[in-house]
């Protein structure tokens, strides 16, 4: 009997403790899912706060843009654009407070947030400062082409009469400038220096530099033109320039421009002229003798060549020589 009392009070005994260690897990489960609730209601309090946050900037945000709205298509136009830029960030800001709970990210992206709006009132400040002093700009504008209008109609009348005497001055300056012309051409040709001897002759060029005398095309190497020139006491003295054209036994100009060949203007009736070759010959006003060399680089045909020589544009000595 007493064994018996013996093992129910053990029992007992030992069924109190384990109650009192559930009782004890119990309360410190609880105590962990209180902290825990608080916690997250804390959290749960801060992403409220911040979004509610969010939303009172954005609202303000876009009052603030719609202040700018006007008549101006451009200025709107750019608010429009601003004002889906920021609800595009806005989008951002909330998937990261609702959908990842990445407080930290979302409070930087607000930042972002409230940069871009700073910057887009700039920007719309600006443009709308632009904007008004353009307007200042065409008011002006419109002003002044009132006062050039009147301004270009009594230029208008004053061009008529201007048209008229212009024409009397034109038709008068025709007139002057052929007389001009004709006056100008008589002083070339008087300064052109004639000449009254010519003599062509056909060298082959040695090594050494001496020259021989040749008669036959494929012998010669080059073509000296030697002339005297007349005194010309109208022309100024100095070096002058002589152009020598070869007329082949076909008519056609020996002409090699890689030689010195080259183009000028017959002053006498405004033709271009090929010529074989030029030279200078310091000219003193008085009979001068010279010559004008030109290096063949290929053979003459036989037959009878005609020589003419050019001054100042006009020609001044006419021969021939003959290629065997």
């Amino acid at each position: 009997m007493s064994s018996s009392k013996s093992n129910n009070k053990s029992l007992l005994i030992g069924a109190l403790v384990l109650l009192l260690g559930l009782s004890g897990y119990l309360w410190y489960s609880n105590k962990q899912l209180k902290d825990q609730l608080n916690v997250q209601t804390s959290e749960l309090n801060e992403l409220e706060k911040v979004n509610a946050e969010l939303d009172q900037d954005y609202q303000s945000s876009l009052a603030e843009l719609e202040e700018f709205r006007g008549e101006n298509k451009e200025l709107n136009q750019l608010i429009d654009s601003q004002k889906k830029e920021l609800q595009a960030q806005k989008d951002k800001i909330n998937n990261l407070i609702w959908t990842k709970r990445e407080l930290n990210k979302a409070k930087d992206e607000i930042s972002k947030f409230e940069g871009m709006v700073q910057g887009y009132v700039s920007e719309l400040n600006t443009l709308k400062a632009e904007n008004e002093r353009l307007e200042k700009l065409n008011k002006k504008l419109e002003g002044e082409k009132v006062q050039l209008t009147q301004e270009v109609n009594q230029t208008r009348a004053n061009v008529v009469q201007l048209e008229e005497a212009k024409a009397m001055l034109v038709s008068e300056s025709n007139e002057m400038k052929k007389s001009n012309e004709v006056l100008s051409t008589k002083v070339d040709m008087a300064e052109a220096i004639k000449i009254n001897w010519m003599e062509v002759k056909g060298y082959e060029v040695k090594d050494n530099g001496k020259l021989k005398k040749k008669s036959k095309g494929k012998d010669m190497d080059m073509i000296r033109t030697c002339f005297r020139t007349e005194s010309n006491y109208v022309a100024s003295a100095g070096t002058k320039t002589f152009q020598v054209r070869l007329i082949d036994p076909q008519g056609e100009t020996v002409f090699v421009e890689s030689s010195g060949s080259g183009v000028l203007t017959n002053k006498l009736d405004g033709t271009k002229v090929r010529y074989t070759g030029s030279g200078t010959v310091e000219y003193n006003n008085e009979d001068t003798e010279g010559c004008v060399d030109w290096m063949a680089g290929y053979q003459l045909a036989k037959g009878m060549y005609d020589v003419e020589i050019y001054n100042n544009g006009f020609m001044v000595g006419k021969g021939d020589f003959k290629v065997k």
